[in-house]
């Protein structure tokens, strides 16, 4: 029995390293060219110390990780000992990102609040993932979501394309994560851009390699810890910029925007409601119901409802995402406003 672990272990390994080779060729391939030559700044010391720490605090997560992983279940879904509590704050890592934050800021800075649509359309997925998914999956006791299809269809073509759609899904994500850090790790370190996405994906690579979902779930964790804590910070100093009043954010934003273009009270109160980016309403529900299902088929949220012990676990560690999430996107809200202010201080901004 011992032998035959040891070696779907190592299969399980060798098939793992392929993949993730396969995804870093593919995201250097791909991810496109350098964005352009970032001007050079004084080096900041206090950001690669900080960074040379978190850098070396995972490593040795990983290290840690590394010798709990004695099987094939323990590799691929933690041997099911994540809680449901640490298993929902890994999900809302996996969910959360910086990009989403400032994506979605962005994106009702241009598009006014039919960008919440975004924010909102990802928290309807939720319920669908609650009470349709999570406690099904995770009874029939799989390793991820091919196993449970190929359990009621045809093996073959089902795992072929369970396996395509999920390189797929994970490609885009994996791509725009690397472009980001390597960007930043080009601005911080002064080094070349290719050389800087080869770090980034060696990392990941050894994060997941040598860790398996174990190491990849403390990772989450601390990810998740940061953004919150970061953005909850952020939300609090513009809040007491504006006496923690939402009335005197609204003024002050309308009242800016409208001495910045010559407007009227009234005239400049539009910037308030929604813009262009769901013009009627067959556009917002199709782009709702995009969001919404698209939340609950991501192959790697789906994957972590096999990393906790039973149902009641994986119902549990879905309702703690949720909060966290929520909670997290909210601050979008604030965030909202404060685009509105610094874009109001410059006219030329459209």
């Amino acid at each position: 029995m011992k032998k035959g672990c040891t070696e779907m272990k190592g299969t399980s390994f060798k098939a793992t390293l392929l993949a993730l080779v396969g995804l870093l060729s593919s995201s250097l391939a791909f991810a496109g060219p350098d964005l352009g030559a970032a001007e050079q700044q004084a080096t900041n010391w206090h950001a690669i110390i900080m960074f040379t720490i978190f850098v070396g605090f995972t490593l040795f997560i990983t290290k840690w990780a590394a010798k709990q992983t004695q099987s094939t279940q323990d590799f691929y879904t933690a041997g099911g000992g994540i809680s449901g509590f640490q298993n929902g704050l890994a999900i809302a890592g996996d969910y959360m990102s910086a990009a989403s934050f400032l994506g979605i800021s962005a994106l009702v800075f241009s598009s006014g609040f039919d960008g919440l649509l975004y924010s909102l359309g990802f928290m309807v997925g939720w319920p669908i993932v609650l009470f349709l998914v999570a406690e099904r999956l995770r009874n029939l006791g799989k390793y991820n979501l091919s196993d449970v299809v190929s359990f009621r269809l045809e093996e073959k073509p089902v795992r072929t394309l369970a396996a395509l759609s999920s390189l797929v899904v994970v490609a885009f994500y994996l791509i725009a994560q690397m472009v980001g850090a390597g960007q930043l790790i080009k601005l911080l370190f002064g080094l070349n851009y290719n050389i800087a996405v080869v770090i980034v994906g060696l990392l990941m690579m050894a994060y997941v390699m040598f860790g398996g979902m174990l190491a990849t779930t403390w990772v989450q964790i601390i990810k998740a810890v940061l953004l919150l804590s970061g953005a909850t910070f952020m939300a609090f100093m513009v809040m007491k910029a504006v006496g923690f009043s939402f009335t005197n954010m609204f003024n002050q934003a309308i009242g800016a925007y409208g001495q910045a273009h010559s407007l009227s009270w009234e005239e400049a109160a539009h910037i308030m409601g929604p813009g262009k980016l769901a013009a009627n309403p067959i556009d917002a529900l199709s782009l709702g119901l995009a969001l919404m299902f698209g939340t609950a088929g991501l192959p790697h949220i789906l994957m972590r409802f096999f990393t906790v012990k039973d149902a009641k676990e994986a119902r549990k560690s879905v309702v703690v995402a949720t909060g966290f999430i929520g909670y997290f996107y909210l601050l979008t809200f604030i965030s909202r406003f404060w685009c509105d202010l610094i874009r109001c201080k410059q006219p030329s901004i459209p």
